[in-house]
């Protein structure tokens, strides 16, 4: 494969694949910028609440909750995993996918190559 065109390939991929995580720069380095989804800024001022009485209820131990603190902590609870899931990269590792076959197929390329010469 042409250096040229499996460099345009890997942009593709890039394009199409890096999507929760984007390079950065800070005052320490080079960083990467993770994105999330929420509907208005009053859902992520609820996500933030349950993240904070997802807490609450975990430090609690056996003691008995008070419903004022956390009226419904399974909701709590849920919120704050449906918020882990989109965390979870699966485009980015969709793109390793791509990558580790674009390099088997270069690699059998090689293979070949030599073998025929």
């Amino acid at each position: 494969m042409k250096k040229e065109k499996l460099i345009n390939r890997l942009q593709e991929f890039k394009q199409h694949h890096m999507l929760h995580l984007t390079p950065d720069t800070s005052r320490k380095g080079k960083c990467y910028k993770g994105t999330y989804r929420v509907d208005s800024h009053l859902d992520l001022m609820f996500l933030i609440t349950n993240l904070i009485k997802v807490c609450i209820v975990a430090l609690e131990e056996n003691e008995q909750l008070c419903d004022l603190e956390v009226p419904n902590p399974k909701y709590n609870v849920m919120e704050v995993l449906r918020f882990v899931t989109q965390l979870i990269p699966s485009e980015e590792l969709a793109l390793v996918d791509k990558l580790s076959e674009l390099l088997e197929g270069i690699e059998l390329e090689n293979k070949v190559a030599t073998e025929n010469s």
